[in-house]
């Protein structure tokens, strides 16, 4: 009887201490301040979301505004483990992140954001080749966030085509530049974080953006003039999470996690889409900023026309089969993206 007892109390410690062993605390980092706008909003959704589906076993803890890793540095944390996830902005790193940097290449575009976050979900499905990138630095997606159609924000109005002469906007990747040399500005490279300063004290004219994102910047504290330009939505952030500590997850935790993959990308749109029309007609209501529209026709035959943009959306296909994709897969993004 004693010997049937002690047995019970040692089976029932060894289930309490599997249980206590199978808890994950992961920790988030992100280089946006807290509640700063529909990305870090959303990132905090996703966050809270795991800790509720998790019921408590697990929890993911928010490390906000750059305390852990700066935007530059994002993806070296998440390979390193200093932090378990994060954004890793591609168009910041298009020489180490060719493949997943597909649709930074075709700037301006048709597609929508929507549009573009089911693209590249069902790129990483169809073609290894996304993923394999990834894992080169050992990341994994979690979810997308595609940027929705941008424009620009000014500190100085632009009526035409003929103004954007000589104006220094914010620029990165390889597209961007080229799409803004062939407008006749002069891009300058430099993180969004870094935008607000630079808009306001000059060395900045414009910036490009989303209206709500050009108000989480305060951006528009600085900047008056909001220039509709038939840009397109695009690529810009992807959730990674470092690929050795998900394949160690146990199976309840690696659901919830891979059912962020549609479920946040669902949230991200709605929050997005809400945003922008309340940015817009709040801009309407009090006439802090002015929008003003530039005839599609115009920007569209300027760029689209303009050798180095072309020479740029020619270039991407040869970046991603050096990188190791098949080019029958690397032809099928760009049909994608184009048509």
């Amino acid at each position: 009887m004693k010997t049937t007892a002690s047995l019970a109390l040692v089976i029932a410690l060894a289930i309490g201490l599997s249980s206590t062993a199978q808890a994950e605390r992961l920790r988030y980092g992100d280089y946006m301040p807290q509640g700063a706008n529909e990305y870090s909003r959303t990132a905090e959704w996703m966050g809270n979301e795991i800790n509720k589906r998790a019921a408590g076993k697990h929890t993911v803890t928010m490390l906000w505004g750059g305390t852990v890793a700066k935007v530059g540095e994002m993806p070296t944390a998440v390979e390193n483990r200093v932090i378990d996830m994060g954004p890793l902005v591609t168009p910041y790193f298009p020489d180490q992140f060719p493949i997943n940097n597909a649709i930074p290449f075709f700037w301006p575009q048709p597609k929508t954001q929507a549009q573009l976050g089911a693209l590249m979900l069902k790129w990483h499905d169809k073609y290894p080749a996304f993923a394999d990138e990834l894992a080169k630095f050992k990341l994994k997606l979690v979810s997308v966030r595609p940027l929705p159609s941008y424009g620009l924000i000014c500190n100085k109005p632009v009526r035409s085509m003929a103004d954007f002469k000589g104006l220094r906007i914010r620029s990165y990747g390889i597209a961007l530049p080229a799409m803004l040399e062939a407008i006749g500005a002069v891009p300058v490279s430099m993180a969004d974080v870094d935008g607000y300063e630079a808009l306001s004290n000059g060395i900045l004219d414009c910036s490009p953006g989303d209206p709500p994102l050009t108000v989480g910047w305060k951006w528009t504290d600085v900047a008056k003039y909001y220039i509709d330009v038939p840009m397109g939505a695009s690529w810009g952030h992807i959730f990674v999470m470092n690929l050795d500590r998900y394949n160690a997850l146990p199976p309840d935790l690696k659901k919830i996690i891979d059912d962020m993959k549609q479920d946040y990308l669902a949230e991200f749109l709605s929050t997005y889409e809400k945003s922008i029309k309340d940015t817009l007609a709040d801009w309407k209501a009090n006439g802090k900023v002015e929008v003003i529209k530039i005839p599609e026709a115009e920007f569209t035959k300027a760029t689209l026309e303009n050798p180095k943009v072309q020479a740029v959306r020619d270039s991407w296909i040869k970046r991603a089969t050096a990188a190791g994709m098949p080019e029958a897969d690397a032809r099928q993004v760009v049909e994608d993206i184009t048509q």
